[in-house]
C-alpha cells in the first residue's frame, strides 16, 4: 500500500502521533490487541469512524515505509482489510529516512532545530504534534500544570512525564517554558509540632500520627513532622521549599529495600532543587534497630546491591545491609507511641 511517505517523505499527523506512542512502548513487539488502544490515543476521532480499521492499516503501512515497524506476515482476517497480528519495533536509532521526514516538516521557529537533529521517527512524531499545538495555540498565554498540558497536546496526561528525560528536552530544544507548563509538586502533609528548624518526615501514617502526638511534649529541634506517604515523598519533597524556616530534613522509614530507596531518591531530588539534604533521623533508626522484631520473608538482596541501597543510612548502613542480604526487614511501626514515650531520652537528642 503506497502512502505519502513513499513520495514526499512526510508522515501524516496521525502516523506521526502513532509513531510517538510506539516510541514510548516498553517492548520490542506489540500485538494487534495492544496496538488498538495506542491508535485510539493517537487518533481519538477514529473510534467513531466506520473506516477505523482501514485508517489503522494505512497508518501501519506508512510507519512500515518509514522503518518504524516491521509488520508480521501473519494477518488477522476477521474483518477487512486484514491487519498484521503483531508489529516488531526496531531499536530506536536515527536513520536516513527519519532525517528526510524531519526536513519535510514546515517547523515552527521554536522547533527549527528538529530539521537537522539526529532523531528517530517516533521523536519526529512527538515534535510534529507539538508543532501543530504551537501553530494552533501559540498565541495563548496560559500556563498549565504538566499533566494538564500533556493531555491537551497529546491526549495522554503522562506523555510529557516520559519525554522530559529524553534527548528532546534540553538547552536549545524543548523546555517546560516553551510548552508553558511546570511540574506541580504534590503536597507534603505536615503538622507543626515545635519551633525548631528540622522537618521530620515519616514514611507511614501510623508512625506519623504517633510522632505528631509525642513530639510537642518532647524537647527536640523539630518544627514540623511530615507524612511521606511511602514513595510519594520522592516527588513531594520538592514542596519543602514552601515551609517556613525549615533548614534541615530528617527522614524515618522502614528498614527494608523500599524504605531506604525512597529517602535516597528524595535526597537526590532535593539536592537538584537546592533544598536541604534529606538525611537519616539517627535516633529513631537506632531505636528501631534496638527494639524492632526482625521480620523474615523478603527477597534476599545481592551484597553489592545491598551496600548501595543501605549507603544512605551512613553510620547505620552496616546493620541495614545485613537485613537486606538476609532477606529481612524491620517495620517502623515497631517504634510505637508507647516506645517513643518511654525512650524519649534516647532518641530525641539525635534527630
Amino acid at each position: 500500500m503506497n502512502i505519502a511517505a513513499s513520495h514526499d517523505h512526510s508522515l501524516t499527523p496521525r502516523a506521526g502521533r502513532l509513531a510517538a506512542e510506539l516510541d514510548a512502548w516498553d517492548r520490542r513487539t506489540i500485538t494487534l490487541a495492544e496496538l488498538w488502544p495506542l491508535f485510539a490515543r493517537a487518533d481519538p476521532a477514529s473510534s467513531t469512524r466506520p473506516t477505523r480499521r482501514l485508517d489503522l492499516a494505512a497508518t501501519i503501512a506508512a510507519l512500515a515505509e518509514a522503518g518504524v515497524v516491521i509488520p508480521s506476515k501473519s494477518l488477522d482476517r476477521s474483518a477487512a482489510p486484514p491487519l498484521p497480528i503483531r508489529l516488531t519495533l526496531p531499536a530506536p536509532t536515527a536513520t536516513a529516512s527519519a532525517a528526510e521526514l524531519a526536513r519535510a516538516v514546515p517547523w515552527r521557529p521554536e522547533l527549527a532545530w528538529a530539521a537537522t537533529a539526529k532523531l528517530t521517527v517516533g521523536q519526529i512524531g512527538v515534535l510534529q504534534t507539538i508543532n501543530g499545538w504551537l501553530r494552533d495555540r501559540g498565541r495563548d498565554r496560559d500556563v498549565l500544570p504538566l499533566r494538564e498540558r500533556s493531555l491537551e497536546v497529546f491526549g495522554y496526561e503522562k506523555r510529557l512525564d516520559a519525554l522530559i528525560g529524553t534527548s528532546l528536552f534540553g538547552p536549545g530544544r524543548l523546555t517546560l517554558d516553551l510548552l508553558r507548563t511546570f511540574r506541580a509538586h504534590p503536597p507534603l502533609p505536615v503538622r507543626h509540632v515545635g519551633s525548631g528548624p528540622i522537618l521530620l518526615v515519616v514514611e507511614n501514617a501510623d508512625t506519623f500520627d504517633s510522632l505528631s502526638r509525642v513530639l510537642p511534649g518532647t524537647a527536640t529541634n523539630v518544627g514540623f513532622v511530615g507524612w511521606g506517604a511511602g514513595g510519594a515523598f520522592e516527588a513531594s519533597v520538592l514542596s519543602v521549599g514552601e515551609l517556613p524556616d525549615v533548614r534541615d530534613i530528617a527522614y524515618f522509614g522502614d528498614l527494608d529495600a523500599d524504605g531506604l530507596r525512597i529517602p535516597a531518591a528524595a535526597a537526590t531530588a532535593a539536592a537538584a532543587e537546592g533544598l536541604p539534604a534529606v538525611r537519616p533521623a539517627y535516633g529513631l533508626y537506632r531505636l528501631l534497630l534496638d527494639c524492632g522484631a526482625v521480620q523474615p520473608g523478603q527477597p534476599p538482596v545481592e551484597p553489592q546491591r545491598a551496600s548501595g541501597i543501605a549507603k544512605w543510612l551512613e553510620q547505620l548502613a552496616l546493620p541495614a545491609r545485613t537485613l537486606l542480604v538476609n532477606g529481612q526487614r524491620i517495620p517502623q511501626e515497631a517504634v510505637s507511641t508507647r516506645v517513643l514515650m518511654d525512650a524519649a531520652a534516647t532518641w530525641a537528642e539525635d534527630l
